[in-house]
């Protein structure tokens, strides 16, 4: 345990760690030694030999339960039986609005469930409320194809003080959530270069207002992807949320800051009042309820994207948009490209399971070959999917066989299959993506809210009364601003970015003493 608890530890190794994660991603999967199916099996049947880990593994996950789930369930648990590990499975899915809340249910009731998907951005919050238990001892024991694969980096990501949380994916991290896509087909269309700035990209929204009247350019929903036009900055609170605090990665004194008075803010509500004004947002926020069900109809030209998003989406919008083809932006690709989290998916071991060992043992032996991963990710090959070439295929499958797993939450970019309409340069892409990335100082940061989670619920009401207003692009900065700042100011965000300076700076000074 000490020896994977100092790996995360040691920021100097990090870098070099992740850096060699993206150069290993970029060669032949045939000559990475950790990926080759041969090599990866029998090192799941080594760590099965040494093992006693054997039950019934309960699994959590969001959403609703695939159609054929029954049937891949019994594939993976002759599998399991083949690679001599005497595990059963048990998936339990609950819906999306209710996710969340049903994991803190499940520890405080003491139900017996052992594995569950989680995101980095609760990690702090359901680790102090003993919802998950650290992993550092179970990856020792059962987990290590885990250990060999995944670097210090996004272990680092997955843990609070040294103490693993969560088996995280691997997956592009970069800068991976500040995107737009855009139609290529558009773009081209009228011989548009491609989209490297804001201007590039307003150009691109103002043509298609233009020439193409019955689309609207760009769904008002998330545009994430304009933070990176106006600052480098790490946003420690929530997921995809705009604030209330923010840590710019370049700055050596790691001040934390108000979002909201910061020019960042003020620039991007600006850019999105100059959006609606120009006609490029829809005029009514119910105009677009559905941004994707919208794209893949044609209705809109551009919306929010990730890094990989592109390649989940693509499928849906073939089917509706045949001749269409989809294109990532990213602004300012010259510009640093920061790691602020080497992790965001995870799968973590409830503090009620009964079978965490089991748990570890499966999620190893799904990442130790691609054959397993592959069955856990998208069922039975010509039951569940076909095989086009490397591609992965449900043409012709019928429906009552379909699989659609949430595989994005145990991603791994040295296994994972793309459908045929992703192009071989975009999946190259990915695999270097993270190649010379810079790894933010707050790498391995998480905060915890519950000092300041009545302010923060306070701060969360005023934003939905100011925020959603502004980013649809419906006010004036100066009109609605003061009034904004007031209320935040007694809402508590001053204390509440006190509180992250605090739990940042101990962090700073932990790491350093290491």
């Amino acid at each position: 345990m000490k020896k994977l608890q100092m790996k995360a530890a040691r920021a100097a190794l990090m870098l070099a760690i992740f850096m060699s994660f993206t150069v290993a991603c970029s060669k032949d999967e045939g000559n990475h030694p950790q990926a080759s199916p041969a090599n990866a099996s029998a090192n799941a049947s080594s760590t099965a030999a040494k093992s006693k880990a054997e039950g019934t593994v309960k699994i959590v996950l969001p959403g609703d339960a695939p159609k054929d789930l029954a049937g891949v369930q019994k594939a993976m648990e002759e599998k399991l039986k083949t690679d001599g590990l005497n595990i059963k499975l048990d998936f339990t899915y609950f819906p999306w609005d209710q996710y969340n809340n049903k994991l803190n249910l499940i520890a405080a009731s003491g139900e017996n469930y052992d594995l569950a998907w989680t995101h980095v951005s609760w990690l702090s919050q359901i680790a102090a409320k003993n919802v998950i238990i650290p992993l550092n001892d179970l990856i020792e024991e059962q987990g290590q194809q885990l250990k060999a694969d995944i670097p210090a980096a996004s272990f680092a990501s997955a843990s609070i003080e040294h103490m693993i949380y969560g088996i995280p994916t691997l997956v592009p991290s970069a800068e991976n959530n500040n995107f737009f896509v855009i139609r290529g087909d558009l773009r081209e269309k009228y011989k548009l270069a491609p989209i490297k700035t804001l201007a590039d990209f307003e150009n691109y929204l103002d043509t298609i207002k233009k020439n193409e009247p019955s689309m609207v350019p760009i769904a008002n929903d998330n545009t994430r992807g304009l933070l990176r036009e106006f600052g480098d900055i790490y946003l420690p609170i929530g997921d995809y949320g705009a604030g209330p605090a923010y840590i710019d990665p370049a700055d050596k004194s790691l001040q934390v800051k108000n979002f909201y008075e910061s020019e960042i803010f003020k620039n991007i509500v600006k850019t999105k009042r100059k959006w609606y004004l120009k006609g490029w947002f829809p005029k009514d926020a119910q105009e677009i309820k559905d941004s994707e069900a919208a794209l893949n109809n044609g209705k809109i030209a551009a919306t929010w994207s990730n890094v990989l998003k592109t390649s989940e989406r693509i499928d849906a919008f073939k089917a509706g948009v045949p001749t269409g083809t989809l294109e990532d932006v990213f602004l300012n690709p010259e510009k640093p490209k920061y790691v602020f989290d080497a992790a965001s998916n995870l799968l973590s071991v409830f503090s009620t399971s009964k079978n965490s060992k089991a748990a570890i043992a499966f999620v190893n032996w799904s990442r130790s070959s691609k054959e397993n991963y592959d069955l856990f990710s998208y069922g039975v090959n010509n039951v569940n999917y076909k095989l086009d070439g490397n591609a992965v295929s449900t043409q012709g499958i019928a429906d009552k066989s379909t699989y659609n797993q949430v595989n994005w939450a145990w991603d791994d970019i040295r296994m994972k299959r793309f459908s045929k309409n992703v192009s071989p340069s975009y999946i190259e892409n990915l695999k270097v993506w993270d190649k010379n990335a810079v790894v933010a100082p707050t790498l391995g940061f998480r905060f915890n809210a519950d000092p300041v989670k009545s302010e923060i619920a306070q701060i969360d009401a005023v934003g939905q009364v100011y925020v959603g207003v502004a980013n649809n692009g419906y006010v004036e900065y100066d009109d609605f601003y003061p009034e904004f700042k007031s209320k935040l100011k007694a809402a508590g965000i001053d204390k509440v970015i006190a509180e992250v300076q605090k739990q940042l700076n101990d962090f700073v000074a932990k790491k350093a003493a290491k």
